[in-house]
């Protein structure tokens, strides 16, 4: 990051624009209840017009530690019998953790030419992390008509992905995905935005969780030497559809907007989800933002989703997992940030989200299922 914004500085002092460029600077902690997963993010934006009205470049660098305890995929110890000797009461009604730790450090970046009414941005981003490195490159273009009151845009994005599988002989297996986006927004009023979005994506290649175990409800109980499990086994691909529809409007009497938008999503899991979002930015005089916000999100289980497989690890279906975030569920987020700008080129942000996701399905322990909270703190700089 040091490295990053000295650089930044030197691309200043060599051309500097009539716009305001700006670097942006965020920390976010993120803790699941009863001590499980701990996520702390450091990440740092900037964006510089090179030549107004003409080219920019922006970019972000990302930093996450992540360390705490997660759920293995196993059932409770009620439910199952196996000889973990960390697991201790074979009574209880909670699924099993196992600890994990890792970094990962991400770089982006995208500069955006226009072109009169034509926008063309490309983009280029990679992240490592010890058992995971993504490459991605995605190209957008938006066109603006009716003196901007209508935007459309259209997107392509490819991912190169390497994942490492699970043990006991851990390889690096191959991943990748595209995306591609048509999307529009709309100027209905003065005071009125709506926005339009169609997703298409493709996943192909190793799709597992290599850190999920799997169970079958009659297996002999694994001996000291093979406690483990077997690992989840997903298709080696994946297609959804996501579309958006969102609507902002500026309320004059109380000086605030509202944004509220929906999502549907599908995919060849089987998985259908639906979010709602909500969002009220109030403004406090001329300095201070109050953003209070609400999201529900819905999804049904995937087709090849078991807590416990019916037979045995052996005989089990083509695809099976026990990855919670595939069963059927819903989550709640709540939250509010307030932005103040205490000068013309300074401005500072925290915000506060309180997260709780619950199981539907009737069958999977609720004890897999995290509530987190969230806390951030950020800074914007112009120049």
């Amino acid at each position: 990051m040091a490295l990053a914004f000295a650089l930044l500085l030197l691309v200043l002092r060599i051309q500097r624009a009539q716009a305001e460029d700006q670097v942006d600077y965020r920390y976010e902690y993120y803790q699941e209840d009863d001590q499980r997963i701990q996520v702390q993010t450091q990440s740092m934006l900037f964006d510089v017009t090179l030549k107004e009205g003409l080219v920019s470049v922006a970019g972000e660098l990302v930093h996450d530690a992540v360390s705490g305890a997660t759920p293995s995929g196993a059932p409770p110890p009620n439910q199952w019998y196996y000889p973990f000797g960390s697991i201790g009461d074979t009574n209880s009604a909670a699924v099993p953790l196992q600890h994990m730790e890792d970094k990962r450090n991400s770089i982006s970046l995208q500069v955006p030419v226009t072109l009169g009414i034509n926008s063309i941005t490309p983009q280029f981003a990679y992240s490592e992390e010890s058992d995971y490195k993504s490459t991605g490159a995605a190209l957008n273009y938006s066109l603006s008509l009716f003196e901007k009151n209508t935007i459309l845009t259209f997107g392509w994005a490819h991912t190169w992905d390497q994942v490492l599988d699970a043990q006991p002989i851990r390889q690096w297996q191959d991943k990748s995905g595209d995306d591609f986006l048509i999307g529009c927004n709309q100027l209905l009023s003065p005071k009125t935005v709506l926005g339009l979005n169609f997703t298409f994506g493709l996943a192909n290649g190793y799709l597992n969780d290599p850190y999920r175990l799997t169970f079958g409800v009659n297996d002999p109980q694994f001996s000291v030497s093979d406690p483990s499990g077997g690992p989840e086994q997903r298709p080696d691909y994946r297609n959804k559809a996501v579309v958006r529809a969102s609507i902002t409007q500026f309320i004059t009497p109380a000086n605030a907007s509202v944004e509220g938008a929906y999502r549907y999503y599908h995919d060849t899991y089987g998985i259908n989800a639906h979010t709602v979002e909500l969002a009220w930015y109030q403004n406090l005089g001329k300095h201070v933002v109050l953003s209070p916000m609400f999201r529900y999100y819905y999804q049904s289980e995937a087709a090849f989703y078991y807590e416990i497989l019916p037979d045995t690890y052996a005989t089990a279906p083509a695809y099976f997992s026990p990855d919670w975030r595939l069963s059927q569920m819903q989550t709640f987020t709540a939250g509010i940030n307030l932005a103040v700008k205490a000068t013309k080129w300074l401005t500072f942000d925290a915000s506060y989200k309180r997260y709780i996701t619950q199981g539907l399905d009737g069958i999977t322990s609720q004890t897999a299922y995290p509530a987190a909270n969230v806390f951030t703190i950020g800074a914007r700089i112009l120049f």
